[in-house]
Formats: structure tokens, C-alpha cells, sequence
């Protein structure tokens, strides 16, 4: 089957909203008035380019974790998710920032907000960069985007193209 490579979204857009959510989690944080400063996990592998981009560019000082979790087997999903790293830091009365790359069905979200929430953290919010229209949502969200399978900034095809800078998807051509 032959297809095409689309851009969806650009370096320079990606780069643009990540630095706009950094702004308006960093002004949310403050308001909280915490003495202790937010935890923000990243979900690995997908969402390593835009959690070392975001958390770069907060106006906060934050310490940083990471789980793994697997849901995937090339573009299936039905296998259910798999712990492959645990969290390791504290979260007893800390706001928690979840980080991801994208929620799709929401499964990946929910074992790892299960995880979160069985430490007791004061608060938990969830960012993603990309969420599909009529699906799941997140508190902080980048783009919302339609029933497509991309790839690019950190988002693979198989353990590929996770190095690209932009989103791009394949555009099938119909026989």
C-alpha cells in the first residue's frame, strides 16, 4: 500500500504551545501556594521530547520522575498495560504534573493516574501534547488532533520516528 508523509504540525507550532502550557502551568503552580515544589512524571518513551522540553521551559523549579508503561504492540492496543518502570519518588502532599504524549484510549492515563493517586499526592493534573477530538481529555492539552496515527517528536511507528521534530502521518492513497 503506497502513502504519502504528512506534516500535521510543525517544530515551530509544537515549540510555540509547549512554551504557551509551560507559562500556564507555571502561573497555575504559583497560585497554589505550595511550600513544596510540583513533581511532573513523564510517561516514557513517547512523551521524553516534550516532557525535557516542557519541564525546561516552567518559571518554577521542579523535581522530575518517570514511569513506563506499555500499551502498544506496533498499533494495537488490546493487550492491556504493561508496568515496565515504577515511580520513585515521594508523593505524599505534592501537586503532581502527569506528562504524555497523547491519549488515545485513555487506558495508559488511567493505570498510570492509579499509580499516582495510591501515593496520595496533594493534587494531580494531567498535560498532554496531542488528545483526539471526541476522546478523553486532559487539564493542560497542546493540540487536539483527529483519528490519525502520528509520528514525530518522540511519537513512534514501531520504536521509529521518534527523532523527527515535527508530527507527520501517513496519507494512504486510495486505490
Amino acid at each position: 500500500m503506497e502513502y504519502t508523509i504528512t506534516e500535521l504540525v510543525s517544530k515551530e507550532m509544537i515549540q510555540q504551545r509547549v512554551s504557551e502550557l509551560a507559562k500556564e502551568i507555571s502561573a497555575d503552580f504559583a497560585s497554589k501556594k505550595s511550600v513544596l515544589p510540583p513533581v511532573f512524571i513523564c510517561i516514557l518513551n513517547g512523551s521524553i521530547h516534550f516532557f525535557s522540553d516542557l519541564v525546561r521551559s516552567l518559571d518554577i523549579d521542579s523535581q522530575i520522575d518517570f514511569i513506563r508503561l506499555k500499551s502498544y504492540e506496533g498499533q494495537d492496543n488490546t493487550g492491556g498495560v504493561k508496568v515496565l518502570k515504577e515511580l520513585e519518588l515521594d508523593l505524599k502532599g505534592r501537586h503532581v504534573y502527569l506528562v504524555d504524549d497523547i491519549i488515545d484510549s485513555g487506558e495508559t492515563i488511567r493505570e498510570a493516574l492509579y499509580m499516582i493517586l495510591s501515593r496520595i499526592p496533594s493534587s494531580v493534573d494531567v498535560v498532554t501534547l496531542f488528545e483526539r477530538e471526541g476522546g478523553p481529555t486532559s487539564e493542560y492539552t497542546g493540540f487536539v488532533i483527529q483519528d490519525q496515527w502520528i509520528h514525530g517528536y518522540g511519537l513512534d511507528d514501531n520504536g521509529l520516528f521518534r527523532n523527527i521534530s515535527n508530527i507527520v502521518y501517513k496519507d494512504f492513497k486510495k486505490d
